[in-house]
């Protein structure tokens, strides 16, 4: 199956869906409030430059993680591939519907503290990568949606394109907060954690919409 620019659209919402969906990884945002705030007396342009910086470190994060899959994806024959595919699309349909049940498996999750460097910047990134390697297993559904997408093919830079725009799509709510004023940030940071089952359970239905219709349409397609 050849990769269109409607599975790399499909790969950025599911990072954007990523840190917005987790319970474990939304308590992260008042520190990265805090620590934003705390750096705001030179004015709000350094602000977003340190927005900047955390996407930095979660692009960092998704490439390392991408390039580490995308290796040994490339190392699987075309049969396995073919077995793969099919075999993550249906986890994902499963893991849709648990999501849409209420299921939140990111309880089973410890909080756990973010690491600070010896400048902003550096804290920034390390903050980034955390942050991005927290919310995987936090939210694995839009993960396992990413690993079945870059299952339906063997090309190396399709599927890093994927795991690329999979990390701009989870950055982009820390780089958004950064633009914000911190009352606003904190508006927001509120509604998402209010309303995080609703959002799970509206991604749970489109996720097992993608799952079904690669399953159908797709897989079963192609071997009639």
């Amino acid at each position: 199956m050849d990769i269109t620019p409607e599975t790399w659209a499909i790969s950025f919402l599911a990072g954007l869906y990523t840190p917005l969906g987790a319970m474990c990884v939304l308590p992260l945002y008042p520190g990265y409030l805090a620590f934003l705030a705390g750096r705001t007396k030179t004015g709000g342009g350094r602000t977003l430059t340190l927005g900047l910086a955390v996407t930095a470190g979660v692009l960092l994060a998704m490439f390392s993680f991408g390039l580490l899959f995308v290796a040994i994806l490339k190392m699987s024959t075309g049969d396995v591939i073919e077995i793969l595919g099919p075999a993550i699309y249906g986890i994902l349909a499963i893991m849709s519907i648990a999501m849409i049940a209420g299921f939140d498996i990111s309880r089973f999750f410890p909080m756990v503290s973010t690491p600070v460097g010896k400048t902003p910047y550096i804290t920034a990134i390390l903050f980034g990568a955390f942050f991005g390697l927290v919310a995987l297993p936090c939210n694995p559904g839009s993960i396992i949606l990413l690993f079945a997408i870059s299952t339906t093919t063997a090309d190396f830079i399709a599927n890093f394109v994927n795991f690329v725009l999979f990390g701009i799509g989870m950055a982009s709510p820390l780089l958004f907060l950064s633009a914000l004023s911190l009352e606003r940030s904190r508006i927001c940071i509120r509604f998402f954690t209010t309303h995080h089952l609703l959002i799970n359970r509206i991604a749970g239905v489109l996720m097992l919409m993608v799952a079904l219709y690669y399953l159908v349409f797709v897989f079963l397609k192609e071997h009639l």
